[in-house]
């Protein structure tokens, strides 16, 4: 009997020291979003009417933390209003967007193993996607070294559609097979990062190999003076043609800002910046497209969604973009911002064409109704020229193209509380 007494009083010790060292804490989101769409990622024909529908984004997520370990895991439910029977059948569109453990070595040293976000820099090339309401998440195991001054992380992939019992084909539409990237992280005076992307698509049996490096963010000055950020980055590789791959992609932002009003903190900010994506020559026998792959492109080259999201564009030609942006705060819960966008190819049109495409007008404002809850919207209106009518293959467009949209989100203990917009 003392026995058993001292087994109990030992398993009350260890279950009370393991949760003194250890904590469980669940979150999650809910993200409703209506939208206006007369030309939103297409040019809408003349004969067709606009587009409108309601569609949400509810996420839970749960985490269980400890000094030596931690796993989480990230379900959530992505639907349009009305796809679904009022029955209440079962469907399909609950899935798990995040599910790792993380083990750490040392306060240095860890290892992050599962389905995971890879959300670095200004997200061009590495994003979670958070305007997209599925998002995007990588299965991949990922090794991080961090400590004050520098973040240094090392990942691989490798995927496949089952456990197979025999070959390894995967030849998924825009899905790497196998990938691996390396990412330094430096905080010094002039802040800057560093990343190497390495990826193989399968194409007919065979594995095609594409590198992205470059200079993925740098930083210097402030907004109250002149903040000044950008990045750099190089594609080489062979694509599915077995052409050699030759891009680039060059992004310059300028950053002002000016208080109006100290107490009420009152304040006016612009942005002046551009960015060019490589395109390709006609007939030259070299790939010279860059592919921004895994980015947050949304926050890019205007809202309406037309280059690299996938839309009609043919962006084997390219892209430059010169935008000026401007964003009033008249208090610390709301903002209102306008930004204006000028677009030209970044190689010349087979056909002879104006390079110039158009330009977009982006109109947004955000709201803070309280600590968990904000409201955000906006109105964009796209101006085309004849080229861009040309290279989207729309024959008769409408003369006004332009979308809208409004979104509630209940995102608790979460510091972002928009989604898509920044300045």
């Amino acid at each position: 009997m003392k026995s058993k007494w001292s087994f109990l009083v030992v398993f009350w010790m260890f279950g009370f020291f393991h949760m003194a060292n250890a904590q469980f804490s669940f979150n999650g989101q809910y993200v409703v979003r209506g939208e206006y769409r007369n030309g939103f990622f297409q040019p809408i024909e003349y004969d067709k009417k606009p587009a409108f529908f309601l569609a949400h984004r509810a996420r839970m997520q749960a985490e269980y933390l400890h000094d030596d370990f931690s796993f989480f895991m990230s379900v959530q439910d992505v639907r349009t209003w009305g796809s679904t029977s009022q029955l209440n059948v079962s469907d399909g569109f609950l899935s798990v967007h995040e599910a790792w453990g993380l083990v750490k070595f040392n306060p240095k040293w860890s290892l992050k193993v599962g389905r995971q976000e890879l959300n670095y820099d200004n997200f061009r090339f590495l994003g979670n996607v958070d305007w997209a309401l599925q998002a995007r998440s990588h299965d991949l195991a990922l090794l991080r070294f961090e400590n004050e001054f520098s973040k240094l992380h090392v990942g691989a992939a490798f995927n496949q559609q089952t456990a197979r019992l025999s070959e390894t084909t995967y030849e998924q539409p825009n899905q790497y097979k196998t990938a691996q990237f390396v990412r330094y992280e430096t905080g010094s005076a002039v802040p800057f990062s560093l990343l190497f992307w390495n990826e193989g698509r399968e194409n007919t049996g065979e594995v095609f190999f594409r590198q992205t490096f470059g200079l993925s963010s740098f930083q210097f000055g402030s907004p109250k003076m002149l903040k000044t950020s950008g990045f750099a980055y190089m594609q080489t590789g062979e694509n599915f043609d077995q052409l050699p791959i030759s891009g680039w992609n060059v992004g310059v932002d300028l950053k002002r800002e000016f208080t109006l009003d100290s107490a009420k903190n009152k304040k006016l900010e612009f942005a002046l910046g551009g960015e060019i994506l490589s395109g390709s020559k006609n007939g030259e026998e070299k790939d010279r497209s860059f592919l921004p792959q895994y980015g947050t492109n949304h926050l890019f080259n205007g809202f309406m969604d037309y280059f690299y999201v996938g839309g009609p564009y043919k962006q084997s030609v390219g892209l430059q973009d010169a935008y000026l942006k401007g964003r009033f705060i008249p208090n610390p819960k709301l903002w209102i911002q306008a930004d204006y966008h000028f677009f030209w190819t970044q190689q010349s049109l087979a056909s002879g064409a104006d390079k110039y495409l158009g330009s977009e007008l982006d109109l947004s404002f955000g709201l803070i109704i309280n600590e968990a809850v904000s409201l955000q919207g906006g109105y964009s209106a796209f101006f085309a020229a004849e080229s861009f009518k040309e290279l989207t293959q729309v024959s008769n467009p409408k003369n006004n193209q332009d979308w809208a949209y409004i979104m509630l989100i209940f995102r608790p203990n979460n510091k972002n509380r928009f989604i898509g917009v920044r300045l």
